[in-house]
């Protein structure tokens, strides 16, 4: 199904139509390239690229900060993470980290960013005022993904078959949570008490009771699991899977594939983020170098978007 302007003012998706100034269908997308390095700027209303900026070499991830005023962009080749001002998309300062860099998450309160170096196998503790590195954990082996769930943060490594859980507070090391191989995104609910890792080589993803750190299920899935997310109504997750360029729906209720969303065999899709309210679903394509546009009402690609060499992380800035 694709996506088509109705005229100028209106959106048609399907039999419903969206004035194209519905919040649903506004806001801004950020894309990594891993082989552009620049993250692709891309306006959701027109469904255009509108600009690409300039960043480190081989950049994987982008995430906002809770208050959507920087986006903070990894550069896996050069151990530092790019910090653009989401107002006029400039880079204002580059962070030094630690060896390889791959994915930046920050705490509730946004005081702190955590960022794994898959190359040096730690955890660099940024201060996000700063924007300076005030510690550096040791974690697993090739941490790739790190995620805060209320006191802890949970880093998948991908090297080590696990999930590391560290204790905000001291910093410590809590616990190790033996997971299939290849561990890389992770989703968490809203209450905290399940963590979902997409395990890429072992495809299926990881299903962990974050109270009692123990691997309480595993889904199977397509070839390829990279990156999931739980939905905004906790009922569902989405994990991409780059080996046959798909988008899985998980029912949380059963653990259970609900649907597949086909994109290309040779898409290589990655990246995942909802728009507002979760009426879009955007996944970056590796193979590609696009951006493909869902709309989670029916679970269909409704529109794709060219951006630059191998987009990988991807953002939703709220308008």
């Amino acid at each position: 199904m694709k996506l088509l302007l109705a005229t100028a003012a209106t959106i048609a998706i399907g039999s419903a139509s969206y004035a194209a100034d519905a919040p649903a269908f506004q806001g801004k997308l950020y894309a990594t390239a891993w082989f552009g390095g620049v993250v692709s700027v891309v306006d959701v209303a027109t469904r255009k690229m509108t600009a690409n900026v300039p960043v480190g070499v081989q950049n994987h991830n982008i995430i906002l900060n809770p208050d959507q005023t920087r986006a903070w962009v990894t550069n896996n080749n050069e151990g530092t993470v790019s910090v653009l001002d989401a107002a006029t998309d400039k880079v204002i300062k580059t962070i030094a980290v630690g060896v390889g860099p791959r994915h930046t998450f920050f705490s509730p309160d946004g005081l702190q960013a955590y960022v794994t170096n898959e190359f040096d196998d730690t955890l660099s503790v940024v201060d996000a005022a700063s924007m300076s590195t005030v510690a550096t954990l040791k974690v697993g082996m090739m941490p790739h993904f790190p995620m805060v769930v209320g006191d802890r943060i949970f880093v998948t490594d991908f090297g080590g078959r696990a999930v590391t859980v560290v204790d905000r507070t001291t910093r410590k090391i809590e616990g190790t949570i033996r997971v299939g191989a290849g561990p890389l995104g992770a989703g968490a609910t809203r209450d905290g008490t399940r963590v979902y890792v997409a395990c890429h080589n072992a495809n299926n993803v990881a299903v962990i009771d974050a109270k009692d750190l123990k691997l309480i299920a595993e889904i199977p899935t397509e070839p390829g699991p990279v990156q999931v997310t739980v939905s905004p109504d906790q009922k569902f997750a989405y994990v991409t899977g780059d080996g046959r360029g798909t988008v899985q729906k998980i029912d949380l209720a059963t653990n259970k594939i609900a649907k597949t969303i086909r994109i290309a065999p040779d898409a290589g899709s990655h990246g995942v983020s909802f728009g507002v309210d979760a009426k879009l679903l955007f996944i970056t394509n590796t193979g590609a170098s696009t951006i493909s546009m869902i709309d989670t009402s029916t679970d269909q690609v409704v529109d794709t978007v060219k951006v630059a060499t191998a987009p990988e992380g991807i953002a939703f800035k709220r308008p």
